[in-house]
């Protein structure tokens, strides 16, 4: 039964915000993983990419444009500001009636579909396709979760993408360390 604390999204769907330890939402599978991967980063790296940032700000000024210059100044702020925290250590839950990643919880009737990626020592993650007129990918890490055990949770609520692999994007992440 919905409470006050529900919210009703845009098609009319009702996303439960039921308490962890409610004896409606069963935790089937809990672990503990990092929010996100970081990779670490040398002095080296930090001087080639200051270099790449200094010669995309030199070409901008050559070319008489502050506007692209500025761009790349912005960038590159954001990029430290966001990149130098580490990941906090979250509870991954699977219960009963969703997700829960953290403090945020996916109900199955929001998740369109699954696929997990496991690929050690790389990548281990479990991938959820979230949405509806718009997708988005939500990447959960399985840490030293099975994704044996993590595929039988999930299979009888959500339908399984097999075959899926990481992203171009993700790969390129990875690789250049950013």
């Amino acid at each position: 039964m919905p409470t006050e604390e529900d919210i009703t999204n845009p098609k009319g769907l009702v996303i439960m915000h039921t308490h962890p330890g409610s004896h409606h939402n069963k935790a089937l599978l809990v672990w503990k993983a990092p929010e996100f991967i970081s990779h670490p980063k040398t002095k080296t790296w930090f001087l080639v990419a200051g270099t790449i940032i200094l010669a995309l700000i030199a070409y901008a000024l050559y070319t008489d444009s502050a506007t692209m210059a500025i761009v790349f100044i912005v960038l590159a702020g954001v990029y430290y500001l966001t990149h130098r925290q580490e990941p906090k250590i979250i509870d991954i839950k699977i219960t009963q009636l969703g997700i829960f990643a953290g403090d945020t919880f996916y109900p199955y009737n929001t998740i369109n579909a699954f696929w997990l990626v496991y690929n050690p020592p790389y990548v281990h993650t479990l991938n959820l396709r979230i949405g509806g007129k718009s997708f988005r990918k939500i990447v959960i890490q399985l840490d030293q979760q099975n994704p044996v055990t993590v595929r039988k949770a999930l299979s009888g609520e959500v339908p399984e993408v097999e075959g899926e692999e990481e992203g171009m994007s993700d790969i390129l992440t990875r690789m250049l360390r950013l």
